[in-house]
């Protein structure tokens, strides 16, 4: 009777170093979504040009970007945006497309002009 219960203890042990080993060795590669400065200004361009995805739109707004807060600060501005400066979509080469009033294009122009100027953002 001790001796099985000495092997069911040792037995639960060694799965729970597992389990704990596993979550460590692969907690770094649950995917996340990580923008760069460049992304967003080209993101910008495409939304004030009409031919910015609804998709990556939506991906972009709905993506907390944890690692860096002055993204995650323009992401929610472009929530703002999108509240009150979004007509609609429109098909574009059979994608369909943002599209923004003159109000929404005005801010993101806005927008834009300040990161395409930043030269070092996370000071």
């Amino acid at each position: 009777m001790w001796l099985q219960l000495l092997v069911s203890t040792s037995f639960l042990f060694l799965l729970l170093v597992f389990l704990v080993w596993f979550y460590i060795r692969h907690q770094s590669k649950v995917p996340y979504y990580r923008l760069t400065q460049d992304q967003c200004v080209t993101l910008l361009q495409k939304a004030i040009q009409g031919v910015l995805p609804e998709y990556e739109w939506h991906a972009f707004l709905g993506m907390t970007m944890r690692d860096d807060e002055a993204l995650d600060e323009l992401r929610e501005q472009c929530l703002e945006i999108d509240e009150d400066g979004v007509k609609g979509t429109q098909t574009i080469n059979g994608q369909a497309c943002m599209s923004f009033n003159k109000k929404g294009i005005s801010q993101l122009e806005l927008l834009l002009d300040e990161w395409q100027h930043k030269t070092n953002y996370l000071v």
